[in-house]
């Protein structure tokens, strides 16, 4: 970040401090993006300092940070969800699985870093993931299990005018094939045939605008970004979840679509004005296609050793681009500092031409233990 943005060393959840920078530093707009700094009130902190905020207050946010509180609004507003039964603990969650087998999925009710969720196949797979180290802590959701393809939306929301922007597809599981554990996120796609660009929109009045209607009525209008993980069942469309902020990997896929001004059109959204910014310059995206394969370490999403040199940041094709995500600058090298250590970036004029570059971009970083799914976007490329 330093190679593009001056950097501020003040802890970002520490609120008094970020507040005392920020009336000193004449900010016009801040985009609020971790979501444990939603959950902590930046939103609220950065519009009490005068400074037009994507990102909603704490109490809005709870669609994200509090997955029980998520499923009530849903059911106020009638979006259609997984049934559903919030515990105060682990244990109750366990005693509960007593009077149920089969596929189940195991939710952490607060913030757990994308790993809080578990799709079990069974009951002793759901006992397990109450006791690891994410879900164990604190309230729990069991949800059913829903079966479908899936696919992220995102909106901006500013009280009841909700936009929506296009659709990405997300592969969720660390392996090829949608195996193994969930994850933040291994590779992404936009557009995707799953949600077209042109049901988007609608997608978005049914899903998404019912929520920011219920938020409105009761006191905690929402102003930012809503971005919501579906899935299409037989029956239709249901929402898995929400999230608060920009999605990671989709915001890497989405905004090179975006086109005409994104500043301003933040900027609208934070000081409010966004239907009368939309009225007068609508949002539009390309037709190019972009896709992101996410380059991890060895062992992700469980333990991984950080300090290995990344080679090859300098050789991608044009056209490619790395978004560092956990990555350490070290003298004039990087080197590997997390579990997803950067997405790689591509477009073209199909998704086939983009998910092509892509991996040849992909194949030229390395380090010791990289790896990444080789699958990303295929099923897209196979309907083609």
């Amino acid at each position: 970040m330093s190679l593009f943005a001056r950097l501020v060393d003040v802890p970002p959840a520490d609120v008094p401090r970020l507040e005392q920078h920020v009336a000193a530093a004449r900010i016009d707009l801040a985009i609020v993006g971790p979501d444990e700094l939603v959950a902590a009130g930046i939103g609220d902190a950065l519009r009490r300092a005068g400074i037009a905020s994507v990102g909603p207050s704490r109490e809005a946010g709870r669609i994200e940070w509090s997955k029980a509180f998520a499923k009530e609004v849903m059911d106020e507003a009638g979006v259609p969800t997984a049934r559903w039964a919030a515990y105060p603990d682990a244990s109750a969650a366990a005693a509960a699985l007593d009077e149920r087998d089969g596929p189940v999925v195991v939710k952490a009710d607060g913030l757990a870093a994308g790993k809080g969720v578990v799709v079990a196949r069974d009951r002793d797979e759901a006992r397990a993931a109450l006791l690891s180290a994410t879900i164990a802590k604190g309230a729990v959701v069991l949800e059913e299990a829903l079966e479908g393809e899936e696919a992220s939306l995102h909106a901006l929301v500013d009280g009841e005018t909700v936009v929506a922007l296009p659709a990405a597809r997300d592969h969720k599981r660390v392996g090829d094939g949608d195996t193994g554990p969930n994850t933040g996120g291994m590779g992404c796609c936009s557009p995707t045939r799953i949600l077209p660009d042109d049901e988007a929109q609608d997608a978005a009045n049914a899903l998404i605008a019912p929520v920011a209607r219920v938020l409105a009525k009761r006191g905690t209008p929402y102003r930012g970004i809503v971005f919501a993980g579906l899935i299409r069942t037989r029956e239709g469309w249901k929402v898995l979840e929400y999230n608060a902020r920009f999605g990671d990997p989709e915001a890497e896929v989405l905004l090179p679509r975006l086109e005409g001004d994104f500043a301003r059109l933040m900027l609208a959204l934070g000081e409010g004005r966004l239907a009368q910014h939309v009225a007068e310059s609508p949002v539009r995206w390309s037709a190019r296609a972009y896709v992101s394969v996410a380059l991890c370490a060895e062992g992700y999403p469980g333990k991984v050793e950080s300090g290995a040199p990344i080679e090859g940041l300098d050789d991608l094709p044009q056209g490619a681009w790395a978004f560092h995500a956990a990555t350490k600058r070290v003298g004039t090298r990087y080197v590997a500092n997390g579990g997803r250590v950067m997405h790689i970036v591509a477009g073209g004029d199909g998704v086939a031409e983009a998910r092509r570059l892509a991996y040849e971009a992909a194949a030229r970083v390395s380090w010791q233990g990289r790896f990444y799914r080789s699958d990303i976007a295929a099923r897209e490329v196979e309907v083609a």
